[in-house]
């Protein structure tokens, strides 16, 4: 699960009321991350501990490692705990560790000074120790958030955190875990489950959410129980996208598929012949199961006579690539955006530099104003629901940093959506399935060698 800041004060706030005061939540947080921590019985350790809650969770760190017999100092350079259940845990700590005035070498640095109630640059002393830990050759083990670091957007980060070797993320993750600019910084991340109810509208997906029944096949099945779909795609110059996408869809198990091309593309039918064929001048005298357009396209050439005739239709829509525009957000059935940063900037008016320092706000704002599902690519691509509730994929494939990935998603997507008719929305399996395929390729050709069509070959192996 995935939280604001404003999220996580009010759970602490809610557990307080029913029960759970602050000192007692310090106290699970420490228990459940002293475990974790893989450290040497031989090394030093150094806790910074800082005013607020963050710093009271050092405290208690501190002293449970102490207890363990480990060589603990804590030093606390902003001064004296303004939190009451802080105050106590520092009170007590301070008869198992060394409490010291300056900072010293060590092996190992615990990083407790914010979390993340944090807004804007750090600046005064607590910016001079952020420099100082980044510039030590110890292991950095930060609590909650590498200190610095803004928890939900990176509108305002000027670049300087704590640059952590290991961050324990309490209770869920922070949305800057997932924000290409801010995510190093966390270093290797774990998430600490500290006994709180979770209520959060982001999901994290892992290769372990895939669900594999999307292969499965009933033996007495027809063709068209999986879904009757059509692609649309092509221009006179882009020629290949189409038929990468249809074969993702076909690969992805769509009964029956229809590609609609331009008459420039005819000469590549015979790579697909697994399709029926139409052409962008053809009417959409059928009814579909699923609607893909946009692989190929470009504005003119047709595109919106044809998408006049994709919204007489009541299936879903998935638009991608170039019919993405905002004269396209409007479908009688559920309509599904797939853009990358770039178009949706052209979508939004906003640059791509406030999409990417501002991913789940946009996003989530975007798709509720239009009531559209958004796919928003990239490393940690967002899966966003008309309601604005999401997910985000977390299965790592670089390998897809290449043209042509965006379409063979948007294969997948046809097919899923083909055969499940908007009964549901497959969107996050199609994105997980997209990204294993990519992972798994990449085991046997080198990512910077996969190609688009590597992937769809690969489909049908996860």
């Amino acid at each position: 699960m995935i939280y604001t800041a404003k999220e996580i004060k009010q759970i602490d706030q809610t557990a307080s009321q029913n029960g759970m005061p602050e000192a007692v939540l310090m106290e699970r947080a420490a228990s459940a991350i002293v475990p974790k921590m893989q450290i040497d019985s031989s090394s030093t350790i150094l806790v910074i501990c800082g005013k607020g809650n963050n710093g009271g969770d050092g405290w208690v760190v501190a002293r449970e490692l102490a207890v363990k017999g480990h060589n603990v100092s804590v030093w606390s350079p902003l001064g004296e705990s303004k939190s009451e259940a802080a105050s106590t845990h520092a009170i007590y700590a301070a008869s198992f560790v060394h409490i010291i005035e300056q900072p010293i070498a060590t092996d190992v640095i615990i990083d407790a000074l914010f979390g993340v109630g944090l807004s804007g640059p750090v600046s005064g002393k607590a910016r001079d120790v952020i420099e100082w830990i980044n510039e030590q050759s110890a292991e950095v083990l930060s609590i909650d958030i590498p200190s610095g670091m803004p928890s939900d957007h990176a509108r305002e980060f000027d670049g300087l955190a704590v640059q952590a070797t290991h961050t324990y993320s309490l209770h869920g993750y922070k949305r800057t875990v997932f924000l290409n600019r801010t995510a190093l910084y966390y270093g290797q991340l774990e998430r600490i489950d500290i006994g709180l109810p979770h209520t959060s509208d982001w999901n994290v997906l892992t290769e372990s959410d895939f669900d594999q029944s999307l292969l499965e096949r009933d033996r007495f099945s027809h063709k068209t129980d999986y879904g009757h779909g059509i692609l649309i795609g092509g221009s006179r110059h882009l020629l290949g996208a189409p038929f990468m996408a249809g074969r993702a869809a076909l690969r992805s198990g769509i009964g029956l598929l229809n590609l609609s091309i331009p008459r420039e593309a005819s000469p590549l039918i015979s790579t697909l012949p697994e399709a029926m064929y139409d052409q962008h001048t053809d009417l959409l005298e059928k009814t579909y199961d699923a609607i893909a357009i946009g692989p190929g396209m470009v504005e003119g050439e047709g595109l919106d006579l044809i998408w006049q005739q994709v919204t007489r239709q009541s299936c879903p829509v998935i638009v991608d690539a170039g019919a993405l525009s905002t004269k396209r957000l409007e479908a009688r059935g559920p309509l599904i955006l797939t853009p990358h940063p770039g178009e949706f900037s052209k979508l939004t008016g906003r640059s791509v530099e406030e999409i990417e320092n501002d991913r789940f706000t946009i996003a989530a704002e975007f798709a509720i104003e239009h009531r559209v599902h958004l796919i928003l690519k990239g490393t940690y691509t967002l899966i966003v629901a008309p309601d604005g509730t999401g997910a985000v994929n977390t299965v790592e494939a670089s390998a897809l940093a290449k043209g042509g990935s965006g379409d063979v998603l948007t294969g997948i997507l046809l097919a899923l959506w083909a055969r499940e008719g908007g009964s549901w929305s497959p969107n996050e399996q199609a994105v997980l399935w997209h990204a294993l395929a990519a992972k798994s390729i990449s085991q046997t050709i080198h990512p910077a060698s996969v190609l688009a069509s590597d992937v769809i070959e690969e489909l049908g192996r996860i």
